[in-house]
């Protein structure tokens, strides 16, 4: 239910979010061909229980804002993710096992919560750094990142870091 809410009242521009092989093939032969050019490759380790989601409920919150969702809506929004987020157990050979941070593995919502964390990012932290340091794309497959960039202008360590 949760997800169907946050999709239909807060829909996510996935600008980053590459589909499969084609759409990468055809948005890496946008960018200009340098020889200068190299790609880097980052993982978001342990990206499900990394996920603060303190920090969650208030981006969910803020995106409702913005998409100017109902107040009374709002408010059902962000009591069903706290539920989820709260209620945040798994189980792993027959065990059940309850997650003391970060999200599950696994769940439902799991697909569409890190999704709402990963988008704000994205929008409003990382689209800067990728600015400052002349990143020619970047392209996002759930927790795998690729990075094309020209080795003359951009420093990939400090960027990273």
């Amino acid at each position: 239910m949760l997800v169907k809410k946050l999709q239909s009242y807060i829909p996510l521009p996935y600008a980053f979010n590459i589909k499969n092989t084609t759409h990468l093939i055809k948005d890496l032969t946008d960018i200009p061909y340098s020889s200068k050019l190299k790609l880097a490759s980052f993982d978001i380790a342990n990206m499900y229980t990394n996920i603060p989601t303190n920090e969650l409920l208030t981006i969910i919150d803020m995106t409702c804002q913005n998409n100017y969702v109902d107040e009374n809506m709002k408010k059902n929004i962000i009591k069903l993710s706290k539920t989820v987020i709260d209620q945040n157990y798994f189980q792993f050979q027959d065990l059940t096992y309850i997650q003391s941070e970060g999200l599950a593995m696994g769940a439902p919502t799991s697909s569409v919560l890190p999704e709402f964390y990963l988008q704000y990012l994205e929008n409003f932290k990382i689209y800067s750094l990728l600015l400052d340091h002349n990143v020619e794309g970047y392209f996002r497959y759930v927790h795998d990142i690729l990075i094309v960039y020209n080795e003359n202008n951009t420093n990939i360590a400090t960027l990273l870091d």
